[in-house]
């Protein structure tokens, strides 16, 4: 048997060997693979951990604050990664290799999908049970989203007739303008008057005021969020 004959039918092998292997991870179904971050949101027993002793802290908190009240007072909130997990939006956009866009993300909100964050159902609860207070929610989803919005939080049994919506108007209407309306009894929340505002909640740092009177883990709650963010 000739030395061409041989190196022949070895290479003939080999071809044998990928063609099969090509041939098999093509029928193999795909799993997508998502990243780090987005894992450690929905599968680790730490983001668990980390967003019910931040809750359990604040409840602390705002209940003993709340028993000092005379008159109405409020806590605010941000929406997303805050009171709301968009992790399955996070999951659509991974899986089919697509970026965040205004659009794709309205379309999330319309479906009204988004989940709880660990804590945030049995804090508000409680805060529900204490007298003369209220819950503003301050969201950069804009305000045509606010029904959607809305009707998310109630169907996750969050909701209550006195909440107050205040999303964006447009990209001109920040968060820090729409705190001021609510400290200030101003624009929106004219007819409400002034608040007083025991506690702030959000993922990132635009979503508390500027203020160095209000300490974290007692006036101002972070919720961890390493999926997004101006960073």
């Amino acid at each position: 048997m000739s030395t061409n004959f041989l190196r022949l039918l070895g290479a003939y092998v080999v071809m044998g060997i990928l063609f099969a292997l090509t041939a098999r991870a093509a029928e193999a179904p795909k799993v997508a693979s998502f990243s780090t971050a987005l894992n450690w949101v929905t599968k680790s027993r730490e983001y668990q951990a980390v967003c019910l002793q931040t809750y359990a802290n604040a409840w602390d908190k705002v209940a003993a604050a709340a028993k000092k009240q005379k008159g109405p007072w409020t806590i605010v909130m941000d929406l997303d990664e805050t009171v709301l997990d968009n992790s399955g939006y996070q999951r659509r956009l991974e899986a089919s290799g697509q970026g965040h866009t205004q659009e794709a993300w309205e379309v999330w909100v319309a479906e009204r999908k988004a989940g709880l964050v660990p804590g945030a159902k049995e804090f508000i609860a409680k805060v529900r049970k204490l007298p003369n207070g209220r819950i503003i929610f301050i969201s950069n989803r804009y305000a045509r989203n606010t029904d959607h919005s809305r009707a998310n939080v109630n169907q996750l049994g969050l909701g209550d007739k006195s909440d107050i919506y205040l999303l964006r108007k447009d990209r001109k209407d920040r968060k820090n303008l729409r705190r001021a309306e609510v400290l200030q009894g101003k624009g929106r929340i004219k007819s409400h008057g002034a608040q007083k505002v025991l506690a702030w909640f959000g993922d990132a740092a635009h979503d508390f005021p500027d203020d160095s009177k209000l300490k974290w883990g007692t006036h101002k709650f972070m919720l961890p969020n390493p999926v997004y963010g101006d960073w």
